[in-house]
């Protein structure tokens, strides 16, 4: 290391030690004695309204989780507006994310506002999140409005973040346990258990309280759904088969601690486990021999977040976390002097975070980040490079906000310094990227509002980018992308709130420089990854949703999305890709949704709509894809018996059996039921 960036390291740690240690302010204490009351918890949280943001932001939360169908993350990000959901298909199957056209390594996924990592392929695999204990499920394209966050879910071009529901206890009752089971097709079951402690309750405004969750989820299917295998063309001879190998078993565990000490200071602990084993069934293609691949994956970490109200001005926050991620891919009949070939991977992350929030006045604040995070990889491979990255992220933001405007501005800077064992290390990086976004309200009597925002921000090449063995290249430049954005949002109550109507509406735009792409080199099997060109992606996101409650407890709720995106390759004039649809990317998709609301069961229905996608870069007949819908349907209610409260639901997902894929080669399920239930004491 050169002694310019052994100074910017040093730089860094000095600024995050500097952070770590915030003055305390202490007031004069009085003489008087007091007498306290005891203390009432408010169990309400406050939650930003998508239609009060400056950027596209979409918010489900836990009420409307339990009405939609779905049983994963993934499941519930398919009904947001400009979002691609790949699902290879069943309940194990690999479920990516990408926002705009930007690509699942454009997209932070955080934990309760911590960002999950995997440095060797840049993207999280949603359906290692469970939907059960979970509060919010929040999608900003942009950046969030909150400032006061790490300067981590700035360095992204999307943020999807998952909070945890933090306990509720009722008086004289400080413990909750909740049991649950689902079970359907195809040998899918799913048992899960919450036990919710209140370990210390606060007596006087100046004491502390602490509350516990803990929760285990086991997760077993078959997954041999059956499929429709086409040997050629729509005229020629079909066949009905079975998905096989596509088993998956999977634990998952989290335990979490949350303690208040008097109105200023808040720690929250999560530790998380997670093991899985799956079959690959891998493409459907004909001729092909029974798949026997297995995937392995662990995945464990702890994180902590402290925060601590210094005076009404000025708030500061830490946060900390130890990442620990194994993968093992076995091929028993892969052909090499070995016979099998069995992959295994091994990465870690310790992370540090330290934000300021310093209030000027109740118009003006400011926020000082700086998150240190240090990523290693070992793998059993010969010639491994064993890479190592020290990532450093500093952010300056400043928000004004008055009843008619909002303006949130931030400059974000980037350190990136990498090393490997063997071979050569990719480039680092030392860049500052600008974000600006606004809000403004017109009218005085009305809820609409006007927003734009522009946001610069590049991603890092991954380790496989980097150094996968004969594709890996450590030349590649980081992949830059611009994003504008202009909308409006509007909100409406009628008949003293018993109609609720919004609606949000974004025109967008998003250039994506020096992407990096794949391509064969010498054969089909030995490949190269090189920044090839340029994206140009255009769209539209619209989001409605009207209810009506009548008679406090019936309610009539219906939703919708749409989405226009014109993903262009505008790589080389003369090439045939040209003007072409990115692969997997639809003109025109979108999402409905009907709830019916009563006290003694409650219905929803839901549809997803795409349009036709293709496979490769050229839009030819030969890869195309055919558009599809998938309907679903769910009955059920809660139920009180004295001190049990339980629920039911049953579930009729993809209503016409229609076969369609998402990824070519990768049938997703047909007609299929489950039925929940769950006990809380």
């Amino acid at each position: 290391m050169n002694k310019k960036r052994f100074l910017f390291a040093v730089v860094y740690v000095g600024l995050v030690w500097a952070f770590a240690f915030p003055i305390s302010i202490s007031a004069q204490q009085d003489s008087v004695k007091r007498k306290y009351l005891e203390s009432v918890d408010v169990t309400a949280k406050k939650i930003e309204k998508p239609v009060n943001s400056t950027t596209p932001l979409q918010i489900v939360t836990q009420e409307q989780l339990t009405a939609l169908p779905t049983l994963q993350v993934s499941d519930v990000l398919k009904f947001f507006s400009g979002i691609i959901v790949k699902d290879y298909g069943g309940v194990g199957g690999l479920k990516t994310v990408s926002v705009r056209g930007l690509g699942a390594q454009h997209t932070a996924v955080a934990f309760n506002g911590i960002a999950l990592s995997d440095c060797q392929t840049g993207q999280i695999d949603l359906g290692k999140i469970s939907l059960e204990n979970v509060e919010t499920i929040a999608l900003n394209s942009g950046q969030p409005d909150d400032i006061f966050l790490p300067a981590r879910l700035f360095a992204s071009a999307s943020v999807l973040n998952v909070s945890t529901q933090k306990p509720i206890f009722k008086l004289k009752k400080p413990i909750n346990i909740c049991a649950g089971v689902t079970a359907g097709s195809f040998g899918l079951a799913i048992p899960y258990l919450l036990i919710e402690n209140q370990l210390k309750k606060k007596s006087t405004p100046d004491g502390w309280s602490m509350a516990s969750s803990v929760s285990v989820e086991y997760l077993t299917s078959k997954g041999n759904y059956p499929f429709v295998l086409e040997y050629g063309g729509d005229e020629d001879s079909t066949s009905h088969e079975r998905r096989k190998n596509s088993d998956v078993r999977t634990v998952r565990g989290e335990a979490n601690l949350f303690t208040t000490f008097g109105e200023k200071h808040e720690i929250d602990v999560k530790f998380f486990y997670y093991n899985a084993e799956r079959g690959l069934p891998g493409a459907t293609i004909f001729y092909s021999t029974t798949p026997t691949q297995r995937l392995w994956n662990e995945n464990c970490f702890g994180q902590l977040h402290y925060k601590f109200s210094i005076n009404p001005k000025l708030s500061y926050q830490a946060n900390a976390k130890f990442n620990y991620s194994y993968t093992r891919y076995l091929d028993p009949d892969y052909l090499n002097q070995s016979g099998e070939l069995d992959n295994r991977y091994i990465q870690r992350e310790y992370y540090i975070s330290n934000t300021l929030l310093y209030n000027v006045c109740k118009k003006l604040s400011f926020s000082l980040s700086n998150d240190l995070f240090f990523n290693d990889m070992d793998a059993n491979l010969i010639q491994f490079a064993e890479p190592k990255r020290f990532t450093g992220l500093t952010l300056l933001a400043g928000q004004f906000t008055t009843d008619y405007v909002k303006i949130t501005a931030t400059l974000l800077h980037t350190f990136v310094q990498n090393w490997v064992s063997i071979g050569t290390p990719g480039a680092n990086a030392n860049k500052f990227t600008p974000s600006v976004s606004i809000s403004v309200k017109p009218f005085k009597q009305e809820l609409f509002r006007i927003r734009a925002f522009y946001k610069n921000i590049f991603r890092m090449p991954t380790f496989n980018d980097l150094y996968y063995q004969a594709v890996g290249n450590a030349d590649l430049k980081p992949e830059t992308a611009n994003q504008i954005d202009v909308g409006m949002t509007y909100e409406k109550y009628w008949h003293q709130h018993k109609f609720h109507f919004t609606v949000t509406g974004d025109f967008y735009f998003n250039r994506v420089s020096n992407k990096i792409v794949a391509i064969p080199s010498k054969n089909l099997f030995i490949w190269s990854m090189i920044n090839y060109g340029r994206v140009d992606i255009t769209g539209t996101d619209v989001n409605l949703d009207l209810s009506y409650r009548f008679m406090k407890k019936y309610e009539i709720r219906t939703f919708g999305s749409y989405s226009f995106q014109r993903s262009w390759d505008m790589t080389e004039v003369n090439s045939k890709t040209y003007k072409n649809q990115i692969p997997y990317t639809p003109l025109h998709s979108g999402s409905a949704g009907l709830v019916v609301t009563t006290p003694w069961v409650s219905v929803f229905y839901t549809i997803l709509i795409s349009g036709e996608r293709f496979t490769l870069g050229q839009n030819i007949p030969q890869n195309r894809l055919e558009p599809y819908t998938d309907q679903s349907i769910a009955i059920g209610n809660d139920f009180k018996l004295k001190k049990i409260s339980f629920g039911i639901k049953l579930e009729m997902l993809n209503l016409a059996d229609r076969q369609y894929e998402i990824i070519k080669n990768f049938p997703m399920q047909g007609r299929s039921f489950r039925i929940k239930l769950n006990f809380l004491w």
